[in-house]
Protein backbone atom coordinates (compact mmCIF):
# COMPACT_ATOMS: atom_id res chain seq x y z
CA UNK A 1 0.00 0.00 0.00
CA UNK A 2 0.74 3.50 -0.88
CA UNK A 3 0.46 5.29 2.91
CA UNK A 4 0.97 8.56 1.23
CA UNK A 5 -1.48 8.41 -1.86
CA UNK A 6 -3.80 6.68 0.05
CA UNK A 7 -3.85 9.84 1.79
CA UNK A 8 -3.93 11.89 -1.16
CA UNK A 9 -0.89 13.09 -0.36
CA UNK A 10 2.87 13.19 -1.69
CA UNK A 11 5.54 11.98 -0.25
CA UNK A 12 7.61 13.73 2.61
CA UNK A 13 4.05 15.47 3.69
CA UNK A 14 4.24 17.22 6.86
CA UNK A 15 2.98 15.97 10.02
CA UNK A 16 0.23 18.98 9.59
CA UNK A 17 -0.49 17.84 6.47
CA UNK A 18 -1.06 13.91 7.31
CA UNK A 19 -3.07 14.81 10.08
CA UNK A 20 -4.97 17.24 7.97
CA UNK A 21 -5.58 14.98 5.33
CA UNK A 22 -6.41 12.44 7.63
CA UNK A 23 -9.41 14.22 9.51
CA UNK A 24 -10.88 14.97 5.65
CA UNK A 25 -10.56 11.13 4.76
CA UNK A 26 -11.93 10.10 7.86
CA UNK A 27 -15.07 12.19 7.89
CA UNK A 28 -15.56 11.07 3.94
CA UNK A 29 -15.63 7.20 4.22
CA UNK A 30 -16.35 6.93 8.38
CA UNK A 31 -19.33 3.78 7.80
CA UNK A 32 -21.34 5.88 10.10
CA UNK A 33 -21.53 8.61 7.68
CA UNK A 34 -21.84 6.01 5.00
CA UNK A 35 -18.63 5.74 4.00
CA UNK A 36 -16.95 2.69 2.71
CA UNK A 37 -15.37 0.74 5.73
CA UNK A 38 -12.67 -0.83 3.60
CA UNK A 39 -11.54 2.27 2.06
CA UNK A 40 -12.02 3.90 6.32
CA UNK A 41 -9.33 1.15 7.45
CA UNK A 42 -7.02 1.49 4.51
CA UNK A 43 -7.12 6.01 5.81
CA UNK A 44 -6.62 4.60 9.16
CA UNK A 45 -4.20 2.63 8.54
CA UNK A 46 -2.37 4.57 6.56
CA UNK A 47 -2.63 7.41 9.32
CA UNK A 48 -1.52 5.33 11.80
CA UNK A 49 1.94 4.51 10.34
CA UNK A 50 2.29 9.00 8.44
CA UNK A 51 2.04 9.36 12.33
CA UNK A 52 4.84 7.54 14.07
CA UNK A 53 7.86 9.12 13.56
CA UNK A 54 9.60 5.71 13.53
CA UNK A 55 7.90 4.08 10.61
CA UNK A 56 7.28 7.31 8.29
CA UNK A 57 11.51 7.57 8.44
CA UNK A 58 11.07 3.60 7.22
CA UNK A 59 8.43 4.99 5.06
CA UNK A 60 10.38 7.95 3.45
CA UNK A 61 13.25 5.80 2.90
CA UNK A 62 11.30 3.35 0.42
CA UNK A 63 11.15 0.43 3.38
CA UNK A 64 8.01 -1.49 4.85
CA UNK A 65 7.56 -0.68 8.20
CA UNK A 66 5.80 -4.37 8.62
CA UNK A 67 8.73 -5.64 8.80
CA UNK A 68 9.79 -3.75 12.08
CA UNK A 69 6.73 -5.71 13.88
CA UNK A 70 6.63 -8.73 15.33
CA UNK A 71 5.65 -11.53 13.09
CA UNK A 72 1.59 -11.13 12.10
CA UNK A 73 2.19 -7.49 12.37
CA UNK A 74 0.80 -7.08 15.89
CA UNK A 75 2.10 -5.17 18.98
CA UNK A 76 2.11 -6.49 22.67
CA UNK A 77 -0.39 -5.61 25.09
CA UNK A 78 0.16 -7.90 27.74
CA UNK A 79 -1.35 -10.87 27.20
CA UNK A 80 -2.67 -10.13 23.95
CA UNK A 81 -1.41 -8.66 20.89
CA UNK A 82 -3.35 -6.11 18.51
CA UNK A 83 -3.34 -6.87 14.42
CA UNK A 84 -4.35 -5.24 11.69
CA UNK A 85 -4.76 -7.96 9.36
CA UNK A 86 -0.89 -7.47 8.09
CA UNK A 87 0.44 -10.77 6.28
CA UNK A 88 2.65 -13.65 7.22
CA UNK A 89 6.10 -12.08 7.73
CA UNK A 90 7.39 -15.42 8.54
CA UNK A 91 6.79 -16.42 4.99
CA UNK A 92 8.64 -13.51 3.64
CA UNK A 93 11.65 -13.91 5.68
CA UNK A 94 11.89 -17.56 3.97
CA UNK A 95 11.39 -16.29 0.39
CA UNK A 96 14.34 -14.74 0.84
CA UNK A 97 16.60 -17.61 2.22
CA UNK A 98 16.73 -16.10 5.81
CA UNK A 99 16.06 -19.11 8.44
CA UNK A 100 13.51 -21.99 8.70
CA UNK A 101 10.31 -21.98 7.99
CA UNK A 102 8.46 -21.31 11.73
CA UNK A 103 7.15 -24.54 13.37
CA UNK A 104 3.53 -25.59 12.29
CA UNK A 105 0.60 -25.04 14.47
CA UNK A 106 -2.99 -26.25 13.71
CA UNK A 107 -5.63 -23.35 12.53
CA UNK A 108 -6.12 -19.94 13.67
CA UNK A 109 -9.85 -19.53 15.31
CA UNK A 110 -11.79 -16.30 14.43
CA UNK A 111 -14.77 -15.09 16.45
CA UNK A 112 -16.39 -11.94 16.07
CA UNK A 113 -17.11 -9.71 19.16
CA UNK A 114 -19.51 -6.58 18.95
CA UNK A 115 -19.39 -4.20 21.14
CA UNK A 116 -20.74 -0.35 21.54
CA UNK A 117 -19.08 3.07 21.95
CA UNK A 118 -19.63 3.21 25.41
CA UNK A 119 -17.94 0.14 25.77
CA UNK A 120 -14.58 1.26 23.50
CA UNK A 121 -14.81 4.68 26.31
CA UNK A 122 -14.49 2.08 29.58
CA UNK A 123 -13.52 -1.17 27.95
CA UNK A 124 -14.99 -4.55 28.72
CA UNK A 125 -15.41 -7.59 29.98
CA UNK A 126 -16.90 -10.59 27.80
CA UNK A 127 -17.22 -14.10 28.66
CA UNK A 128 -18.00 -15.91 25.64
CA UNK A 129 -17.94 -19.89 24.95
CA UNK A 130 -16.26 -21.02 21.88
CA UNK A 131 -16.21 -24.25 20.10
CA UNK A 132 -12.51 -25.41 19.32
CA UNK A 133 -11.85 -28.18 17.50
CA UNK A 134 -10.01 -31.17 18.78
CA UNK A 135 -11.25 -30.06 22.48
CA UNK A 136 -14.39 -29.54 24.65
CA UNK A 137 -15.80 -26.18 24.23
CA UNK A 138 -14.34 -23.54 26.46
CA UNK A 139 -15.25 -20.23 28.22
CA UNK A 140 -13.26 -17.87 27.30
CA UNK A 141 -12.53 -14.01 28.88
CA UNK A 142 -12.06 -11.69 26.12
CA UNK A 143 -10.64 -8.26 27.77
CA UNK A 144 -11.85 -5.39 25.12
CA UNK A 145 -9.43 -2.48 26.21
CA UNK A 146 -10.43 1.24 26.19
CA UNK A 147 -9.86 3.04 23.03
CA UNK A 148 -10.06 -0.07 20.77
CA UNK A 149 -10.35 0.45 17.11
CA UNK A 150 -13.90 -0.90 14.80
CA UNK A 151 -12.32 -3.55 12.96
CA UNK A 152 -9.09 -4.33 15.47
CA UNK A 153 -7.97 -8.12 16.05
CA UNK A 154 -6.54 -9.28 19.31
CA UNK A 155 -4.52 -12.48 19.16
CA UNK A 156 -4.74 -14.88 22.03
CA UNK A 157 -1.72 -17.57 21.37
CA UNK A 158 -2.27 -20.99 21.86
CA UNK A 159 -6.12 -20.82 22.21
CA UNK A 160 -7.50 -21.67 19.47
CA UNK A 161 -7.69 -25.46 17.04
CA UNK A 162 -6.03 -28.40 18.48
CA UNK A 163 -7.43 -31.03 16.45
CA UNK A 164 -3.72 -32.53 15.89
CA UNK A 165 -1.88 -33.44 18.68
CA UNK A 166 1.51 -33.32 16.90
CA UNK A 167 1.23 -29.30 16.33
CA UNK A 168 0.93 -26.66 18.52
CA UNK A 169 -2.27 -25.06 19.11
CA UNK A 170 -3.74 -22.39 16.68
CA UNK A 171 -4.40 -18.64 18.09
CA UNK A 172 -7.87 -17.25 18.59
CA UNK A 173 -8.53 -14.17 16.96
CA UNK A 174 -11.08 -11.87 18.40
CA UNK A 175 -12.89 -9.34 15.64
CA UNK A 176 -13.82 -6.81 17.68
CA UNK A 177 -16.75 -4.68 15.49
CA UNK A 178 -17.97 -1.59 17.12
CA UNK A 179 -22.01 -0.74 16.74
CA UNK A 180 -23.04 2.36 14.87
CA UNK A 181 -24.16 4.98 18.04
CA UNK A 182 -27.55 7.00 17.23
CA UNK A 183 -25.96 10.47 18.21
CA UNK A 184 -21.66 10.56 18.60
CA UNK A 185 -19.54 9.26 15.54
CA UNK A 186 -15.66 8.42 16.00
CA UNK A 187 -12.97 10.12 14.60
CA UNK A 188 -9.26 8.70 16.27
CA UNK A 189 -10.02 9.24 20.03
CA UNK A 190 -12.18 12.54 19.20
CA UNK A 191 -15.93 12.51 19.25
CA UNK A 192 -18.38 14.18 17.10
CA UNK A 193 -22.02 15.26 17.68
CA UNK A 194 -24.12 17.35 15.51
CA UNK A 195 -26.14 20.01 17.80
CA UNK A 196 -29.36 21.80 15.99
CA UNK A 197 -29.31 25.67 16.70
CA UNK A 198 -31.52 27.77 16.13
CA UNK A 199 -31.18 31.33 13.92
CA UNK A 200 -32.06 33.39 17.11
CA UNK A 201 -29.91 31.28 19.34
CA UNK A 202 -27.31 31.52 16.95
CA UNK A 203 -27.21 35.63 16.56
CA UNK A 204 -28.35 36.19 20.44
CA UNK A 205 -25.59 33.24 22.17
CA UNK A 206 -26.99 30.48 24.34
CA UNK A 207 -25.98 28.41 27.36
CA UNK A 208 -26.63 24.73 26.38
CA UNK A 209 -26.47 21.64 28.39
CA UNK A 210 -24.89 18.82 26.30
CA UNK A 211 -25.16 15.23 27.42
CA UNK A 212 -21.77 13.34 27.11
CA UNK A 213 -21.25 10.12 25.87
CA UNK A 214 -20.63 8.85 29.78
CA UNK A 215 -24.19 10.32 30.54
CA UNK A 216 -22.62 13.59 32.11
CA UNK A 217 -24.13 17.15 31.32
CA UNK A 218 -21.86 19.68 30.15
CA UNK A 219 -23.14 23.46 30.47
CA UNK A 220 -21.52 24.92 27.00
CA UNK A 221 -21.68 28.73 25.74
CA UNK A 222 -22.32 29.15 22.57
CA UNK A 223 -21.27 32.69 21.79
CA UNK A 224 -23.39 35.41 20.17
CA UNK A 225 -23.17 35.03 16.33
CA UNK A 226 -22.17 31.53 16.03
CA UNK A 227 -22.01 31.02 12.19
CA UNK A 228 -22.96 27.74 10.39
CA UNK A 229 -20.94 24.30 11.24
CA UNK A 230 -18.80 26.32 13.93
CA UNK A 231 -17.48 23.45 15.90
CA UNK A 232 -17.24 23.68 19.71
CA UNK A 233 -14.40 21.43 21.55
CA UNK A 234 -14.79 20.03 24.99
CA UNK A 235 -11.16 18.96 25.90
CA UNK A 236 -10.75 16.22 27.49
CA UNK A 237 -14.44 14.32 26.57
CA UNK A 238 -13.80 11.89 24.26
CA UNK A 239 -12.36 8.31 23.57
CA UNK A 240 -9.15 7.10 25.24
CA UNK A 241 -5.78 6.47 23.02
CA UNK A 242 -4.75 2.97 23.41
CA UNK A 243 -1.14 4.34 22.99
CA UNK A 244 -1.03 7.57 24.60
CA UNK A 245 -3.65 7.01 27.68
CA UNK A 246 -4.69 10.40 26.98
CA UNK A 247 -8.39 11.02 26.05
CA UNK A 248 -9.91 12.72 22.93
CA UNK A 249 -12.18 15.78 22.93
CA UNK A 250 -15.54 15.93 22.02
CA UNK A 251 -16.85 18.07 18.89
CA UNK A 252 -20.28 19.67 18.93
CA UNK A 253 -20.99 20.64 15.57
CA UNK A 254 -23.81 23.03 14.68
CA UNK A 255 -26.00 23.00 12.24
CA UNK A 256 -27.85 26.54 12.11
CA UNK A 257 -31.80 25.98 11.51
CA UNK A 258 -33.75 28.66 9.54
CA UNK A 259 -37.79 29.03 10.35
CA UNK A 260 -40.19 28.34 7.86
CA UNK A 261 -43.75 29.71 7.55
CA UNK A 262 -42.94 33.49 9.01
CA UNK A 263 -46.24 35.69 9.38
CA UNK A 264 -46.17 38.63 7.13
CA UNK A 265 -46.14 40.72 10.35
CA UNK A 266 -43.02 38.73 11.34
CA UNK A 267 -41.09 38.85 7.70
CA UNK A 268 -41.82 43.10 8.04
CA UNK A 269 -39.80 43.19 11.47
CA UNK A 270 -36.84 41.38 10.58
CA UNK A 271 -36.39 43.51 7.27
CA UNK A 272 -37.09 46.50 9.46
CA UNK A 273 -33.92 44.85 11.66
CA UNK A 274 -32.22 43.80 8.66
CA UNK A 275 -32.26 47.62 6.99
CA UNK A 276 -31.03 48.92 10.51
CA UNK A 277 -27.51 48.04 10.18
Amino acid sequence: MDYYSTLGLKRGASDADIKKAYRSMAMKHHPDRGGDEKKFKEVSQAYEYLSDPQKKQIIDLGGDPNSQQRQGGGFNQGPFEFHFNTGNFGDIFENFGFGQRPMRKNKSLNIKVQITLEDVLKGKDINAEIGIPGSRNKIINIKIPAGIEHGQQIRYEGMGDMSIPDLRAGDLIVNVFVEKHPIFFREGSSLICEHELSIWDAVLGKDLEIKTLDSKTLTISVPAGTQPETILSCRNEGLPDMRTKSRGNLLIKFKIAVPKNLSAEQIQKIREIKNGF
